[in-house]
């Protein structure tokens, strides 16, 4: 019970943490999330439950939290092969829709439930309040490095918010954002460690598993990333965007999806 009363009061007091870096808004205040996988955004309610039409999207790699309005087409092919994973309804959810790609480079791209040893740690470990009991992704699925590309272009919309629970960061992590090939922003594990004192790789504290915000602001947006880990590992859950509104391109996008979902359950 102590312990739990110490992550709260600890989450408590990382709400308040933000970093400005140059046109970009950092900040660390996710919510608990209703399902069982630790942190997620405050912009999304904490079931992880959305539909397409608001031009918020969710990955949290589980097929019971699958966006609405999306077609319900699980990829498993990144699926890393142990037993929790095999039967814990884990997939590429919105990360596989229509108009984003995703490419990988070294060990590529996994998708687990549970812990491996040398492999990937789930997210807040076995901490009681923030341990993520769901399935997550993380890079590398094999070897010792990778590069996780993922390519929000196709979709036909600008991003200006990126938020990600972070796991057990390490100092050899980075996240990097672009628009188009252009360079806009990183953020790196050296970085967010120093900032909020936490210790490189610790599966279990506050300070080394958070929710991170990004918010681009002035203009400022993007439409790809890049998640790098040069070592073992760097795990990642319920990835949010939010498309720049511009009310007339949303609502047709948001039209398109739901009728491309319309097609595929009919067929």
């Amino acid at each position: 019970m102590k312990k739990h009363s110490l992550a709260v009061a600890l989450l408590s007091s990382l709400a308040f943490m933000s970093l400005q870096a140059n046109a970009t808004l950092i900040t660390f205040d996710g919510q608990l999330a209703a399902d069982g996988s630790g942190l997620t955004s405050q912009l999304v309610d904490a079931s992880n439950q959305l539909d397409a039409s608001g031009g918020l999207f969710i990955e949290t790699f589980d097929a019971a939290t699958q966006m609405t309005g999306f077609p319900q087409n699980q990829d498993t092919s990144y699926n890393y092969n142990n037993t929790a994973t095999n039967t814990g309804g884990c997939g590429i959810n919105t990360l596989g829709a229509p108009g984003i790609t995703i490419d990988t480079t070294g060990g590529g791209l996994g998708v687990m439930k549970g812990s491996v040893s040398g492999v990937a740690a789930q997210p807040g470990g076995t901490n009681l309040t923030i341990g993520d009991s769901t399935c997550y992704g993380f890079t590398p699925k094999t070897g010792s490095s990778g590069t996780v590309t993922v390519d929000y272009d196709g979709l036909g919309v600008n991003l200006d918010y990126f938020g990600f629970y972070w796991g057990s960061v390490d100092t050899y992590n980075d996240f990097e954002f672009f628009s188009d090939d252009q360079s806009i922003f990183q953020i790196t594990g050296t970085a967010l460690l120093a900032t909020l004192t936490g210790s490189s790789g610790n599966q279990n504290s506050t300070s080394s598993n958070t929710y991170v915000n990004l918010f681009f602001e002035n203009g400022e947006s993007f439409n790809k990333f890049t998640v790098t880990s040069n070592s073992v590992a760097g795990e990642f859950d319920n990835i949010v965007v939010r498309a720049v509104p511009e009310p007339t391109s949303l609502a047709i996008f948001s039209l398109a999806l739901l009728g491309l979902a319309y097609r595929v359950k009919k067929n």
